[in-house]
Parts: C-alpha cells; sequence; structure tokens
C-alpha cells in the first residue's frame, strides 16, 4: 500500500491527538480551495511497473454557503468505508454524524459555542456511550489553547501568535500516565509547518515547499535530522532566533528563503538531513490541487498518485479522477527537477 491513504479511523486520531490541532473544518477554505467548491472527489491509485491499482476515494460535498455537507471515503482494498453528514443550526455546523463499515467506529460529534459565536467545544460521543471532547480557548480572538480528552488520551496545544496574528508555533502536551508528559514543539511561517521536534531534542524534522516560476507550490519535502549532529545544533540556534524574531514580524526571511537555506543545508550534510517524504503537486488555474504523487525515495521514483475532480458553485470544472499517463510523466519529470 504505497499510496496515501486517508483511512476513517486514521482521519479520526490524525485529529484528534496528533500535533497541530486546530478548528474543525468547516468552509472549502479551512479544506485548501481557493475558490468555492460543490463538490470534490479525490481517486487514489498505487502503481508497481505496469500495475495500476486504485486504493481509495474520497468525495467531499459543500453545501450553497460553501460549508462542508457531506464526506465519504471508501477503501478499494478492503472494502472498508465511512462517511459523515453535517447537521447545521441557525448557519451554525451542529452535528456530524459517521458511519463506517466497522460500526464500532461509528461517531457523533456535537459543537457548542461562545459568545462571540466560535466553538468552544466539540463533543464526541460513540456508539458504545463513551464520550470524548475537545475544548477551544482563545485570546484576543485567537484560538490560543486546545484541551483535548480523546478515548483517556489528554493533550493541550498552545498557540502563538505574532502581533500581526501570524501563528509562529505550537507546543503540544500530551499526557502519559505515571510518565512525563510527551511535548512536541512546532514552527510555522506563512501558514506552512517548517520545524518539529519532541523535547528535549528528539525527532527532528524540517519541512520545505518548492515553488515553480509562476510560483505556485509544487513539492513538500519533509527531512529527518540525525540526533546529535552539527546540523542539528545549528537547527536549534536557527530555532532560537526564529522564537526571538518571529513574535515582532521581524524575520529576515520568508518561506522561500526558508526553503532555499534548508536546500543548501541538505546538500552540504547529506549524511546528517535525511529526506524522509517527498509529495508533488499539480494545480489548475485557481491554484488547487487537481493531482498529487507520493515518491519513493529510495527508488527515487513515483509509487502512488491521487487525481481529483473538483466541481466549482458556479458549474465549472476542473481535474479528472481518471488514471492519467499524462500526468504521470509530467510528475517523472518534476521529480527529476525538485527531488535535491
Amino acid at each position: 500500500m504505497k499510496c496515501k491513504i486517508v483511512l476513517s479511523a486514521i482521519i479520526f486520531f490524525a485529529f484528534t491527538v496528533s500535533k497541530g490541532q486546530s478548528l474543525p473544518n468547516i468552509n472549502y477554505q479551512d479544506y485548501g480551495f481557493n475558490k468555492q467548491v460543490a463538490k470534490a472527489e479525490q481517486l487514489f491509485y498505487s502503481f508497481d511497473g505496469d500495475s495500476i491499482e486504485k486504493v481509495e476515494k474520497v468525495t467531499y460535498s459543500f453545501n450553497p454557503d460553501g460549508n462542508i455537507s457531506a464526506f465519504e471515503n471508501q477503501s478499494f482494498l478492503d472494502d472498508s468505508w465511512a462517511k459523515s453528514k453535517a447537521v447545521y443550526k441557525n448557519n451554525r455546523l451542529h452535528q456530524e454524524i459517521w458511519e463506517h463499515s466497522n460500526p464500532y467506529l461509528n461517531r457523533t460529534y456535537t459543537y457548542l459555542y461562545d459568545k462571540q459565536g466560535k466553538i468552544s467545544e466539540e463533543k464526541i460521543r460513540f456508539k458504545d456511550g463513551s464520550k470524548s471532547h475537545i475544548k477551544f480557548h482563545y485570546k484576543n480572538n485567537l484560538l490560543n489553547e486546545i484541551e483535548a480528552n480523546i478515548d483517556g488520551t489528554q493533550s493541550i496545544t498552545e498557540r502563538y501568535y505574532s502581533q500581526k496574528g501570524n501563528l509562529y508555533k505550537e507546543i503540544h502536551r500530551q499526557k502519559v500516565p505515571g510518565e512525563a508528559d510527551i511535548i512536541t514543539n512546532y514552527f510555522y511561517l506563512e501558514d506552512h509547518e517548517i520545524i518539529s521536534y519532541v523535547e528535549p531534542q528528539n525527532y527532528f524534522y524540517a519541512t520545505v515547499y518548492q515553488t515553480d516560476a509562476m510560483g505556485n507550490e509544487v513539492s513538500e519535502i519533509k527531512f529527518k535530522l540525525v540526533e546529535d549532529s552539527i546540523a542539528q545544533s545549528k537547527l536549534m540556534k536557527g530555532i532560537n532566533r526564529f522564537e526571538k524574531e518571529a513574535p515582532t514580524d521581524n524575520l529576515p526571511f520568508g518561506l522561500k528563503q526558508y526553503t532555499e537555506q534548508t536546500l543548501q543545508a541538505y546538500y552540504k550534510n547529506k549524511d546528517e538531513l535525511i529526506i524522509f517524504n517527498m509529495k508533488l503537486f499539480l494545480r489548475d488555474e485557481h491554484n488547487n490541487i487537481i493531482a498529487e504523487a507520493e515518491v519513493d525515495i529510495k527508488n527515487k521514483t513515483i509509487t502512488g498518485i491521487g487525481f481529483f475532480k473538483i466541481e466549482y458553485a458556479d458549474g465549472s470544472t476542473t481535474g479528472s479522477t481518471n488514471f492519467q499517463h499524462k500526468k504521470l510523466h509530467i510528475f517523472e519529470a518534476l521529480l527529476q527537477q525538485y527531488l535535491p
């Protein structure tokens, strides 16, 4: 199973107990679309040589207000599936009702709001009657703390913003009974995660984002840093500088410069910065992704592609979920160009 898979159980736990927790996705923009969408379909394929296999289909539907109305996920590998239906009251998302091929995973999300109309709590009720919750706290009109208790796993995520309201850091604390908290730090630049590590100085990852001549994002590369290395030591110095300058919006570099500097560090320290994951993207005229490729780093090959079909609210359509060899060849060319 080499292609990107978004299994229903993973969707749930990825949101609730992993890094970078945020508010639930509701509007089409929360899902990364730059123009109002009526429906989006994603069909993922994996392949080995000339053998092509359908892996998974994901469908998002949005209502006339541009908010999520339904979601469906189908795996062709084991015939499992998951789907949700959104219920709105007073133009607010009230509930998301999830059904699965495995009834044990059925659950209902219920959303509560504060006096300012912001989501204050997400209650989760499972089929067996067990309950979990996520609470959202705000400061200066910005989400600054997320408290979660998911199936007995407790965590707190603190979010830090610059003077101009740009998110630059998150600290995620996961409670482990009888042990010290697992504390993970995430750093952001221009709404992109760039660095993460587990305290005190473990599991370092750096992510870069390459763009084409038109400024469209065409690749995402994640590096894993070898622990106790010179590169890791330099990165910590850079993080310390970032934490001093980011709060005042006084950074001497942007995302593009950060990417260039990180790639330069990689070329000089290939034994200390290891490419961990790489994705490639093709976009339509609205800068929305219509194809995404997964890369086998070791063999420098494309091993899976997701093809997307987007139906916009104005009736226009871009992309297709059919497997397109032409796009595969484009990705192979992009891999040669953008793989360091």
